[in-house]
């Protein structure tokens, strides 16, 4: 077999069954949200050592975050054909010996990184570092724990934004508000993710919140934070939204598309859930623009 060959079929697995490349991508495009709202100025030569800073050492805490999750989830996932699949660990192209390695240079460099840029950035890095950890790894293992998953994910995200603005340089109303309401959102996601499992985590024993407290529950319980969202996003939208033409047209298109844009099937539970995503998505880009219009000195309404 061509050497080149292996080597890009070693590069995929390494990306789509260890660290789970779309995920990373996903959840440092969060963490970029703050970096934005974290921006003094749009100099470039300001700003290029402080993104190089947030792109390298995200890039690794996030791909942390999957990987070891890989790794303590390889005995259950060699037992589960479609998780098998997913989990090079478990389907043994990845060996457990290199797993180790790669989690391990996957902290290391974040920390010298962040070391190197500014002490306060280093010390959250820890802190971000040790709850991904937490989340997949004994004894603490808080995705096993139900209700505590849940909690997990709502200050993963607000972290998420705050590390982004830690780097960049600055934090205020509008990161904090933006960083709850995403830690919300993630709630929600992490609901429609155990109500749409229910019926096959029940069977393979897996006790996620949902089958823990029954599905109607969690079904109240997602629908509790469906409004918490809303009441959220309210303060994000007459702070910041109503600010610009432009981002008011976003809010009116966010609204439109909510409503009449359908989900793929697979999209979990229902698709009335699937509006507060969209007009959520829309909301936090509207944010986003407002800020840098402020920081281009573009005059508000």
């Amino acid at each position: 077999m061509n050497k080149s060959l292996i080597n890009n079929n070693i590069l995929i697995v390494f990306l789509t069954q260890f660290i789970r490349i779309k995920g990373v991508i996903n959840w440092s495009g969060v963490s970029f949200v703050g970096f934005i709202l974290g921006l003094s100025s749009l100099d470039i030569s300001a700003n290029l050592i402080p993104f190089l800073t947030f792109l390298i050492s995200t890039f690794f805490i996030m791909s942390f975050t999957f990987s070891i999750n890989n790794f303590y989830d390889t005995e259950s996932d060699r037992k589960n054909p479609r998780r098998k699949s997913v989990n090079a660990i478990a389907s043994g192209k990845i060996s457990v010996k290199t797993a180790i390695i790669l989690n391990t240079s996957f902290v290391i460099f974040p920390l010298i990184i962040s070391f190197l840029f500014r002490f306060y950035v280093f010390l959250f890095c820890i802190l971000l570092l040790f709850w991904m950890w937490a989340y997949s790894s004994p004894p603490l293992r808080l995705k096993g724990r139900p209700g505590l998953d849940i909690i997990w994910h709502f200050f993963a995200f607000v972290f998420f934004i705050f590390w982004g603005s830690s780097i960049s340089g600055n934090i205020d109303t509008i990161n904090i508000l933006v960083a709850i309401s995403f830690g919300v959102w993630s709630c929600i996601a992490q609901l429609l993710n155990h109500i749409n499992d229910y019926t096959s985590d029940k069977e393979s024993g897996t006790v996620t919140f949902a089958v823990w407290k029954g599905l109607y529950t969690a079904k109240i319980t997602l629908k509790f934070f469906v409004i918490l969202n809303i009441i959220f996003l309210l303060p994000l939208i007459l702070l910041y939204s109503l600010n610009f033409v432009f981002t008011i047209i976003l809010i009116i298109a966010g609204f439109i598309i909510s409503i009449f844009v359908r989900p793929k099937k697979d999209f979990p539970v229902s698709s009335r859930y699937f509006a507060p995503f969209v007009f959520s998505a829309f909301v936090y880009l509207s944010c986003v623009v407002y800020y840098l219009f402020l920081l281009l000195g573009v005059s508000t309404i």
